[in-house]
């Protein structure tokens, strides 16, 4: 009888615990299962968008401002920029307006070099050792000349030229009586009498400009 009356007091301490029924009808529910439904269908668009694939051109060795682009094709993911570069279902025509490193993506804009109005194209003749290693067409190099003769035995001091001239033709194969190759250059019209007389003068050198140190646009 005493176990009875005490259990029956300890019920009626307890709080009845009511369940809450899920009802379907709670617009907040349907909002929280839209914006899940919302954010799986995006998930899975962003995914397969980045998945897709293209192949463009990638530049073989370093480009400089003026070259013909020599490049490989090669397939990669871009996603929304794709467009920015050129596809390599599309020829390579015309010459560079910046300069693109080896193994960069060539921009689809870097095509389309635009020539000195007034050019004039001069040959020097120049010592391979005094000329970049593979110098070849297209590369940027500034013109440095030294004196040839310099009295009261003053040593001769390499005057700049010109900077950042295009290399129009190199003939590395062939070589003149003297030991020198013959390097065509693109400078302003203007300004071919100087390099003339600088060659005739002197001893020419050859400074590459680094791709690096190339103005992009």
């Amino acid at each position: 009888m005493l176990n009875s009356q005490l259990t029956s007091q300890l019920t009626s301490q307890v709080p009845a615990k009511r369940l809450r029924i899920v009802r379907w009808r709670d617009l907040r529910l349907w909002v929280g299962l839209a914006i899940m439904v919302v954010a799986m269908f995006a998930g899975a668009f962003l995914l397969s968008r980045g998945e897709q694939t293209t192949t463009v051109w990638r530049a073989s060795s370093d480009l400089s401002i003026g070259s013909v682009p020599m490049a490989t094709p090669v397939t990669v993911a871009l996603g929304e920029a794709q467009d920015q570069y050129l596809p390599a279902g599309e020829p390579l025509t015309g010459k560079l307006r910046w300069p693109v490193a080896a193994g960069d993506l060539i921009p689809r804009g870097a095509l389309g070099y635009a020539p000195l109005l007034d050019a004039r194209l001069v040959t020097l003749p120049v010592d391979p050792l005094h000329a970049p290693v593979n110098l070849a067409t297209g590369d940027i190099v500034d013109i440095w000349s030294t004196p040839a003769e310099v009295a009261g035995g003053i040593t001769a001091k390499p005057v700049l030229v010109f900077s950042r001239v295009t290399v129009a033709e190199a003939a590395v194969d062939t070589v003149g009586i003297g030991g020198e190759i013959a390097v065509v250059v693109e400078v302003p019209a203007d300004g071919a009498a100087q390099l003339v007389a600088a060659a005739r003068s002197g001893f020419i050198d050859l400074v590459s400009v680094p791709i690096t140190s190339q103005p992009t646009s």
